[in-house]
C-alpha cells in the first residue's frame, strides 16, 4: 500500500497547530494545565459521546474493540511494571498510559481512509473504540494513582466525564435514543475543537522544553513500544487469526496493521499537564513521534506485507 498524497495534506495542519502552541506559550504565556483540563473534562467527552452514538454495532467487527482494548491493557500493565524500576515520580504512570494507545483517532483513522478507502471506515471506527474504552478506564486509573490512593483513583475513575460519555453513547446507540438538535450541534462544535486544542498543547508543551536535559531513555522507553512492539503484537494477532479464529476479513486485518503504526497519543500530554508530572517530555515525546509515523507508516507496512 502506498501512502496518498491526500494523507500528506490532512496529517500537515497538526504540525502547523503544534507551531501556534508554541507561539502561545512563549508569546502570551498559556499555560498547559488549564487547557489540558478543558480537553480532558469537556472537549474529550464529547468526541467520546459521539463516537459510541454514531458507530455502527452490528456485524462481525463488534470483537474489533475487544481486541483493541485487550492489547492496549496489556501493553499499559507491562509498561508500567517495566518503567518503574527507572522512574519513580509519577513518569512511569504516564508512560504506562502511553504504551497503551495512540493517536489512532486524528491519524489513524485519515490514513486509513487513504490508504484502504472509506469501506474501511466502519473497521477503523470500531478498532479505536477499544482505544477510547480503555483509556477512559484502566489507562485513566493508570494515570490517576501517580497522586492518590488506589481508592481514590478509583474514585475519580469514576467520576471521569469520558466513562460516562461512553456508556451514554453507547446506551443512546443501541436504544435508537434520539438527541435535539441543540445537544448534536454542541457536541459537534466540541469535537471540531478537540483536535485542534490538542495538538496545540503539545506546543504549549513544547515551550518550556530543555533539549540540553533531554531525557532520551523516556523518549527510547516510549517509542520501542509504540513503533515496535505495538505493530509486532498486532502482527501476531493477525496472523494467529488467520490460522485458527477467522473472526476477521483481510480488510479489518490491514486496518489494524495501520492503527499499530500510528503515533504516541496527544492525551499523553494532556494527562502529563494536568497531573504536572514533566509535560515537556510528553510533549516532545508525541511530537516527534508524530513526525517519525510520517516515515514510519509505509515502512512497517511494507514489513507486515512480507510476515504476512
Amino acid at each position: 500500500m502506498d501512502i496518498a498524497p491526500e494523507l500528506i495534506w490532512k496529517i500537515a495542519p497538526l504540525y502547523i497547530l503544534v507551531g501556534l502552541g508554541i507561539l502561545g506559550g512563549r508569546l502570551l504565556g498559556i499555560g498547559t494545565a488549564e487547557v489540558g483540563k478543558l480537553l480532558l473534562y469537556f472537549f474529550s467527552p464529547a468526541v467520546i459521546f459521539r463516537g459510541f452514538y454514531e458507530a455502527d454495532l452490528a456485524g462481525g467487527m463488534t470483537w474489533l474493540p475487544f481486541l483493541t482494548f485487550g492489547l492496549s491493557c496489556m501493553m499499559a500493565w507491562v509498561g508500567l511494571n517495566l518503567a518503574r524500576r527507572r522512574w519513580r515520580d509519577g513518569q512511569q504512570r504516564i508512560i504506562a498510559f502511553s504504551c497503551g494507545t495512540g493517536n489512532t483517532g486524528f491519524f489513524g483513522i485519515p490514513a486509513t481512509l487513504s490508504m484502504l478507502g472509506p469501506d474501511a471506515l466502519p473497521y477503523a471506527v470500531m478498532a479505536v473504540f477499544g482505544s477510547i474504552a480503555f483509556e477512559v478506564s484502566y489507562g485513566y486509573y493508570i494515570v490517576v494513582r501517580s497522586r492518590a490512593s488506589i481508592r481514590e483513583a478509583a474514585r475519580r475513575v469514576l467520576l471521569f466525564p469520558g466513562l460516562h460519555a461512553a456508556w451514554l453513547g453507547l446506551l443512546c446507540n443501541s436504544q435508537s435514543i434520539g438527541l435535539p438538535v441543540v445537544a448534536l450541534d454542541t457536541i459537534e462544535f466540541l469535537t471540531q475543537g478537540y483536535s485542534t486544542l490538542g495538538m496545540m498543547l503539545v506546543g504549549l508543551g513544547l515551550t518550556s522544553l530543555n533539549l540540553r536535559r533531554l531525557d532520551l531513555s523516556w523518549v527510547a522507553y516510549t517509542f520501542t513500544a509504540k513503533f515496535l512492539v505495538w505493530p509486532a503484537l498486532v502482527i501476531l494477532a493477525v496472523a494467529l487469526d488467520r490460522a485458527l479464529f477467522g473472526l476477521f476479513d483481510p480488510l479489518a486485518h490491514q486496518v489494524l496493521v495501520i492503527l499499530s503504526l500510528v503515533p504516541m497519543a496527544a492525551m499523553t500530554a494532556v494527562h502529563a499537564s494536568v497531573q504536572q508530572v514533566h509535560p515537556e517530555k510528553a510533549s516532545l515525546a508525541v511530537a516527534l513521534s508524530t513526525v517519525l509515523a510520517l516515515a514510519w507508516l509505509p515502512f512497517g507496512l511494507w514489513i507486515a506485507g512480507l510476515l504476512l
